[in-house]
């Protein structure tokens, strides 16, 4: 199925023919962007930040890394999902301890971030239900970093994420580093579309390996009621070169391009909502089990 959004901004007229509310007015005010992340500079600024030094070698090791061999390999290992068999609220408390070291904009564990991301979306669409909890659960394949998953470097799980098995777009962070991903001069996949045909479908683009993959993995394969809209969101929520540089456009199908709308309405959030601001857990947690319930089994493959 595929949701259809006239005009991405917040306050725009959402519809959906199915799983959200047909013809409904979202609110007009929308999320307030704040002017600066929590160490008081821009967002998303890689050269500028106090965590740079962090930041640029966690992706210096990534683009150095990730392969098609790899991704392929990678993507078919855990893709078995025989590791774990838990709660979503279970893999969120895993998270407590975990901060992204490819975040230039937060240093917080990452249940402060899920829980930042969905009260913001909660808050601007109170009635779009499966998108608090796309919000809440979005980044819970950083489980991949915990011991319990072969503890991932971190190069294999954050970051922003980009097709492998075609040229490498000159808008993906960090770019420079790329040079040295032995893809880079492999003649079968540094063409524009490598292995790949013009209007393919991302379905049938093999992406970087991480935790948006993963989680994605996770969440289809345990047979969540989730709109498809939402797996579209937590799969390529990190595919900034697509959804803020609108790179790769030529591999797109017509159904990726109306959920890409859903992806850059929820990238606001996932990246603004950032702050020394935490949230009362124990309050907002019964609302969140409620939401789990509704749409994924009480235990997970994983």
């Amino acid at each position: 199925m595929t949701i259809a959004v006239e005009k991405p901004e917040h306050g725009s007229q959402v519809e959906d023919q199915n799983q959200i509310s047909e013809s409904k007015k979202l609110p007009q005010n929308g999320f307030a962007v704040p002017e600066s992340n929590a160490f008081g500079q821009s967002f998303r600024d890689y050269d500028g930040s106090v965590r740079q030094n962090t930041v640029e070698r966690c992706y210096q090791l990534n683009h150095i890394n990730q392969t098609y061999d790899y991704v392929k390999r990678t993507r078919e290992e855990y893709g078995k999902l025989n590791r774990e068999e838990m709660s979503i609220w279970e893999c969120i408390e895993l998270l407590n301890s975990f901060v992204d070291e490819s975040d230039p904009d937060l240093d917080e564990p990452q249940i402060e971030h899920l829980l930042q991301s969905a009260e913001a979306i909660r808050k601007d669409y109170p009635d779009e239900d499966w998108l608090h909890l796309t919000a809440l659960i979005h980044d819970l394949g950083k489980v991949l970093f915990h011991s319990k998953f072969g503890e991932l470097p971190q190069w294999a799980v954050v970051g922003d994420t980009f097709p492998v098995g075609c040229a490498f777009d000159e808008s993906i962070v960090y770019h420079k580093y790329l040079k040295d991903n032995p893809d880079y001069k492999n003649p079968a996949y540094n063409t524009k579309l490598g292995i790949y045909s013009e209007g393919c479908g991302l379905e049938n683009v093999l992406m970087s390996w991480g935790h948006d993959d993963y989680m994605y993995l996770v969440a289809k394969e345990n047979g969540t009621t989730l709109p498809p809209a939402a797996l579209f969101v937590i799969r390529y929520h990190s595919f900034y070169p697509l959804h803020k540089e609108d790179a790769y456009h030529y591999l797109l199908n017509e159904e990726d391009r109306q959920n890409l709308k859903w992806v850059k309405i929820f990238n606001q959030y996932d990246l603004y909502s950032k702050s020394k601001v935490r949230i009362d857990v124990e309050k907002v947690k019964p609302y969140y089990l409620s939401l789990i319930e509704k749409y994924f089994p009480s235990k997970l493959r994983w």
